[in-house]
């Protein structure tokens, strides 16, 4: 448990560009956590940009303990003001950002870290990976990096990149980012048979057909093309494969299409709760050759062995792939690709044997970790005098 605070009651407030729905289980524990140990926490978010509502996953959090603020955006979301209410900010003890260079509302509060006026963290990846490291965007990033106080890191990998450029790890605590697994575990472990056989019926999915399923955003760092394309490698070698495509993005039209030329793929769109755990049900393996996020953590609570693609530039979750014990990490173009998931799904032994280590890893990442981890962070922040050097 968290040692008690000193005598008052400390006021956090986290400032989010918009709430995603598999964040609302963080939040809720997370303000529930900091409750129990005389922390108020405040979270402050604007409604979704263009490409983030068309992900079709945002939420509204409760407003006992939420509030929204109105936003401006510029150069196609790249560039975001949110007009932050001042007296929240002003009466926290610690603000929590979002590690981001587009987001204008952060220089100021940058600017009171750096003059020791406010504590200040960061919450990120420490360096954008499906980034170009040359880009003005990323230089900027690192030249700030030591404006916080304190950093919030996604992952330990995202930890030992902040260490090697020079920010103490003592100023460092790594979250280890997570969605809520266990409650979508239980929630596949719902799931009943007869579910299973009704939604196979409707797609057109033969009992005995093999389905290897993608679930996540479509857009063109998740090589949506690749993955359609090695789906038909993988048909033409494995007859009865079919490819299950579940989610939303701007390149939701390439999916479509795929589907109307091949009866062998199959588009969903965004499914949430039981539907996405049906589909999960329906699975034997998790395809996602492009960008690897929190995606990976609902196929490990599925036990599903997850195969990407080494060149993909993938987001900081994808330290939790160890290549041959919960997934596999695939170098080569679309045939290369097709062949490595074929080798693994006509070898039982071995799917076993990542199946296992899937749902080993689900256990490890957890948001009731996340939020022990956050919890335990916070404190040490408020607690010390974890400022920026001048």
């Amino acid at each position: 448990m968290i040692p008690q605070p000193a005598d008052r009651k400390y006021r956090v407030t986290v400032i989010q560009a918009n709430i995603k729905r598999y964040r609302e289980p963080f939040y809720l524990q997370l303000r529930d956590r900091l409750s129990r140990n005389g922390i108020g926490l405040t979270v402050i978010y604007s409604d979704p940009g263009r490409i983030e509502d068309s992900k079709k996953d945002n939420v509204d959090l409760p407003s006992r303990f939420a509030k929204k603020a109105p936003r401006i955006c510029l150069l196609n979301d790249r560039i975001v003001m949110q007009l932050l209410p001042p007296g929240a900010v002003i009466r926290s003890d610690l603000v929590i950002i979002d590690q981001a260079t587009g987001f204008l509302h952060n220089y100021p509060l940058l600017l009171l870290s750096r003059l020791r006026l406010k504590k200040v963290a960061f919450w990120g990846h420490g360096y954008n990976r499906q980034g170009d490291p040359a880009s003005l965007s990323e230089r900027i990033k690192k030249r700030l990096v030591k404006w916080s106080g304190y950093w919030f890191a996604y992952t330990q990998g995202t930890a030992r990149y902040l260490v090697s450029i020079g920010v103490p790890p003592d100023k460092i605590t790594a979250v280890d980012n997570a969605i809520d697994t266990k409650g979508f575990r239980d929630l596949l472990e719902s799931v009943e048979p007869g579910e299973i056989f009704e939604k196979r019926r409707e797609l057109g999915i033969g009992e005995g057909d093999r389905v290897g399923l993608y679930c996540g955003s479509l857009y063109r760092e998740k090589k949506i093309p690749y993955l359609i394309n090695a789906a038909k490698h993988i048909g033409a070698i494995e007859p009865r494969f079919h490819l299950l495509i579940v989610g939303s993005g701007i390149e939701a039209d390439v999916v479509r299409r795929a589907g109307e030329a091949n009866p062998r793929i199959h588009f969903t769109g965004p499914l949430f709760g039981r539907d996405k755990a049906i589909c999960f049900r329906m699975a034997e393996i998790f395809l996602h050759p492009g960008a690897m996020g929190l995606g990976i953590l609902d196929s490990f609570a599925a036990g599903l062995p997850s195969v990407t693609g080494s060149e993909a530039r993938h987001g900081p979750e994808i330290d939790y792939l160890e290549n041959g014990v919960n997934g596999l990490m695939v170098s080569g173009n679309e045939e290369v690709f097709a062949k490595a998931v074929v080798d693994l799904m006509r070898d039982p032994a071995r799917m076993a044997s990542m199946r296992q280590g899937a749902g080993d890893s689900a256990a490890r990442y957890t948001v009731e970790n996340m939020v022990e981890k956050m919890s335990r962070g916070i404190l040490a922040c408020l607690e010390s005098k974890n400022l920026p050097d001048r």
